[in-house]
């Protein structure tokens, strides 16, 4: 009898942890941005960012390109934009769906995951 309630209590919690979102501090939506050169741009996108931490854009962590610029927030979170790796320097914020000057140079990116 004992083994037929633990089975179904090891299924019960499969399934809830089948059907939990993948991280209750993701974002909705997407933000892209350029890297590059200004002469051969490319184009970056943040799908579903990690709310509520510091992320360092890719291709400038990885050497690719220097910074990235022309950010644009197609998110329903505000967000700071930063000039330096880990969140650090004076921050740039940027309102949800908005985009800063094209030109702000940026390395790093907080989402708040509110409207606040």
């Amino acid at each position: 009898m004992r083994f037929r309630h633990t089975v179904g209590a090891a299924l019960g919690a499969l399934a809830l942890v089948v059907t939990l979102p993948t991280s209750a501090n993701a974002v909705d939506g997407y933000a892209t941005y350029s890297w590059g050169t200004a002469e051969n741009p490319k184009f970056g996108k943040l799908d579903h960012p990690e709310g509520r931490v510091c992320i360092n854009i890719p291709e400038v962590e990885s050497g690719k390109s220097a910074y990235a610029w022309n950010f644009k927030n197609n998110t329903h979170s505000n967000l700071f934009l930063f000039p330096d790796a880990e969140c650090q320097g004076d921050h740039t914020s940027v309102n949800a769906g908005g985009k800063p000057d094209s030109k702000i140079k940026f390395k790093s990116v907080y989402f708040r995951l509110t409207n606040t």
